[in-house]
């Protein structure tokens, strides 16, 4: 059989952006998805994603930038630390953040893709090892982007990379409706958790997108795992009293009266092992399939880089696989290199933000309290990941830029 283009295996946002770009640069693209598009829009919530201003730019470049409404873009970010008094700066984004709910986002995107004449596969049930291999047979190299049994049986746990083997949150994501509108924040009640909270365009609307990261064992875990089918009052009752307790700032805002889920599929819940893949695996074809995306490095939501860094990883390996093979074990490690230079630091922040604040990063806190500009950089390390990881890994980071800030002021 005779070998021709890149195969895709995912549509997820780095399978899907992975496949507009080869598809711009023209490449020739086969993706294979678990999904048809309208599957997709009709399924439960998958997440609840921001994305940062790269790649925002990412997708204008593609020509693929949908759902973009006034309300779904945050401007600004609060964040706040329980204490008595609460803790708390405000600061500007350089650029906004945009939140749509993906059941909405993907579906464009793999709309676009195959409207430009992308070929697409749908597979039913998700694919594995051997179905990858079987694929490769009639493709110069395979990209695995998603995938439950395909990653598992493809991909072992880099074990130097991957510092925890259990979740170190539990999580719930939810769509509520009875929320007085607000930018982005990021709430963190000490020893027992954090809430996410931003506008989102859904698929009625703006609403408003939260995401509960609760410490195992913690005070705020039983809501994360309450069944809002079986009892849907109860199961509001508990994360307004959690709210209240935990995030003041979240709990001021919520209308007694009708705080609810938009519905019972626009709720999430369950939890992540932090975990990086070796990102490539010679197939009994003989080919090489590389990992990218959560393939690659599932980290936990707690800094906000998930989709952000899938994005990112997928626009590298289409500059690298546009330029050229052979698509050997060489090329797939080079890859993964140059993605690890963006992918490191999000992992090791993310890695590290699961333990209690290091004594100078709750410096640099206290420091963005009073000073607007130190508030306004904090909160645009969140699109900077490079830099906010070598500022928050490096106490004499921290120290030069606090001092540098009381010069200033004098």
């Amino acid at each position: 059989m005779t070998t021709s283009g890149i195969g895709i295996v995912g549509t997820g946002i780095s399978g899907l952006t992975l496949a507009l770009r080869l598809q711009q640069l023209g490449v020739d693209v086969t993706l294979y998805a678990e999904k048809t598009a309208d599957e997709m829009r009709s399924g439960r919530l998958p997440n609840t994603v921001a994305r940062m201003w790269h790649t925002r730019d990412r997708e204008r470049a593609l020509g693929s930038e949908h759902f973009v409404s006034d309300g779904s873009l945050a401007r600004r970010a609060t964040i706040s630390i329980k204490s008595e008094p609460p803790l708390e700066f405000e600061g500007t984004l350089a650029q906004p953040m945009h939140a749509v709910d993906f059941r909405l986002l993907l579906p464009a995107l793999l709309d676009d893709f195959t409207a430009r004449g992308g070929r697409l596969v749908v597979t039913h049930p998700s694919p594995g090892a051997d179905d990858v291999s079987r694929w490769s047979a009639s493709q110069e190299l395979i990209v695995v982007a998603a995938g439950r049994r395909s990653v598992a049986e493809l991909f072992p746990r880099d074990g130097h990379r991957s510092p925890y083997d259990r979740p170190q949150r539990s999580l719930l994501a939810g769509l509520y409706t009875g929320i007085r509108p607000a930018d982005f924040g990021y709430n963190v009640s000490p020893g027992c958790g954090e809430v996410f909270q931003m506008p989102m365009w859904t698929r009625n609307g703006l609403a408003a997108a939260m995401l509960v990261e609760a410490i195992p064992g913690g005070p705020m875990e039983p809501v994360t795992q309450m069944s809002y089918e079986d009892d849907p009052r109860a199961f509001i009752r508990t994360l307004e009293n959690v709210l209240a307790e935990h995030t003041p700032r979240i709990a001021e805002r919520i209308d007694h009266g009708s705080f609810d889920l938009l519905g019972p599929d626009d709720l999430l819940q369950g939890a992540v092992t932090p975990v990086v893949r070796i990102p490539v695996a010679r197939l009994s074809t003989g080919r090489i399939a590389l990992a990218v995306g959560d393939a690659w490095i599932t980290n936990d939501p707690i800094t906000g880089q998930g989709a952000n860094l899938g994005s990112h990883s997928a626009w590298v390996a289409a500059e690298a696989i546009a330029a050229g093979g052979p698509y050997d074990e060489a090329f797939a490690l080079s890859v993964a290199a140059e993605m690890w230079k963006v992918a490191g630091p999000v992992t090791d922040w993310s890695n590290a933000f699961l333990q209690p604040p290091a004594e100078h990063v709750l410096r640099l806190f206290m420091g963005a309290t009073t000073d607007q500009s130190l508030a306004d950089l904090f909160i645009n390390l969140f699109s900077d990941p490079v830099t906010a990881w070598s500022l928050f890994s490096d106490p004499a980071e921290v120290d030069a830029l606090m001092a540098s800030r009381v010069k200033v002021a004098s």
